[in-house]
């Protein structure tokens, strides 16, 4: 166990880290925009905590003290693996902690869409490629509220077999809605640059809603307008965009739902991301872990934190949802407004709660089983579930 404290520089936009590790490190809390090259050597880190903005590379890391990175996300393709494997510093990412707040973004924005159409998601065919941790965390909500699910991840499929999954190309062919859900992959067996193209779409016969949760540039932005113009496609939700935070205003313009990548971003995915962050950085650096207060991690109350099913008849599932992914519209507004201010945006996004944070009451017995799946505290008769 270290005697003396490891200098670290960490992202002042990390919420609830300011305080987590002030007793066991000298932590400098710095705007992601000034954590440089410069910096790093002035303030003789030997720790980043950081999010994805920051692209740890030679550029940034030559020259410096640093040791140890730990991103408070699960995508990593903004630290340079080759580079920090060449000067042994150790990285590490937060696999799953925005999982589940991805797929309520996903599931918000479809229930919404079902609530406009009139059609319950029960009646549509969810194709997710990319069956990670987030395509399970969507599958498992998608199943729970009955949609049939077709799953494409040629790298599972290889190692668990195929019984359980199908091809893109099948996939894309009896699917009413297709979310991509994949790493962003330039090499190996199975690259995922513009996996999304002129090509596939073509391929597309149901004229599906696209939505692209991932990295933007999964998606090939010129043949999704191509694929809109053509009515190929339904509609195009995105959240994230080829070229962030420089955006493309013409696909702005005609994605249906659009908001400035934060999918991953609930108040409890942050909590976990940062905790996950806190936990690697102790471990690296060998701190007395007694000393943390990880209690402190207590987290807002959402508005209106009671949902109440009693007066809806129809689409009560999908207006559930719905209700808790609200503040999407306000996020949407800005980004259309500001394009701009993309990364802004991000930093100053009103973080939503996830659905333990909620409790429903109203409901019918047989709502019960799938209201828990879905992870929403139930009161029935006076009864908590």
């Amino acid at each position: 166990m270290m005697t003396t404290k490891p200098r670290l520089v960490a992202d002042r936009s990390l919420p609830y880290l300011q305080g987590l590790l002030d007793s066991v490190a000298d932590l400098v809390y710095l705007p992601s925009e000034e954590i440089t090259r410069e910096r790093l050597i002035r303030e003789q880190a030997e720790g980043l905590l950081i999010r994805s903005v920051t692209h740890c590379n030679k550029e940034l890391l030559e020259g410096t003290a640093v040791r140890a990175i730990a991103t408070a996300t699960a995508g990593f393709d903004h630290i340079d693996a080759h580079y920090c494997a060449q000067q042994k510093i150790h990285w590490s990412n937060s696999p799953g902690c925005n999982a589940r707040s991805v797929a309520h973004w996903v599931m918000g924005v479809l229930a919404d869409r079902a609530l406009r159409l009139k059609r319950p998601l029960r009646q549509e065919t969810l194709a997710i490629v990319g069956v990670g941790n987030v395509g399970k965390n969507v599958q498992q909500m998608a199943e729970t509220l009955g949609m049939k699910v077709l799953c494409v991840d040629p790298l599972r499929a290889e190692q668990e077999g195929t019984d359980k999954f199908c091809t893109l190309h099948e996939a894309v062919q009896k699917a009413s809605i297709i979310t991509f859900h994949t790493p962003l992959t330039r090499s190996g067996a199975h690259p995922t640059y513009h996996l999304l193209n002129k090509e596939l779409l073509q391929r597309c016969h149901q004229k599906p809603l696209i939505i692209n949760a991932a990295r933007g540039a999964i998606a090939d932005s010129d043949a999704l307008l191509s694929a809109l113009a053509k009515g190929l496609i339904e509609d195009v939700y995105l959240d994230c965009w080829e070229g962030e935070p420089h955006i493309r205003l013409d696909l702005l313009a005609q994605a249906r739902r659009a908001t400035p990548h934060i999918a991953g971003f609930s108040a409890d995915g942050k909590a976990r991301g940062t905790r996950m962050v806190a936990e690697r950085i102790i471990e690296f650096f060998q701190l007395n872990s007694e000393q943390i207060p990880f209690h402190s991690l207590t987290l807002p109350s959402p508005n209106e934190a009671t949902i109440d099913l009693h007066d809806r008849e129809y689409l009560r599932m999908e207006y559930l949802l719905a209700h808790t992914m609200r503040g999407l519209p306000l996020i949407e507004k800005k980004l259309r407004r500001s394009p701009e201010q993309f990364e802004s945006l991000r930093v100053h996004y009103d973080y939503p709660r996830e659905a333990p944070a909620y409790h429903v009451i109203g409901i019918h017995e047989e709502e019960i089983e799938p209201l828990c799946q879905l992870g929403y505290l139930v009161v029935n008769e006076s009864k908590i579930f």
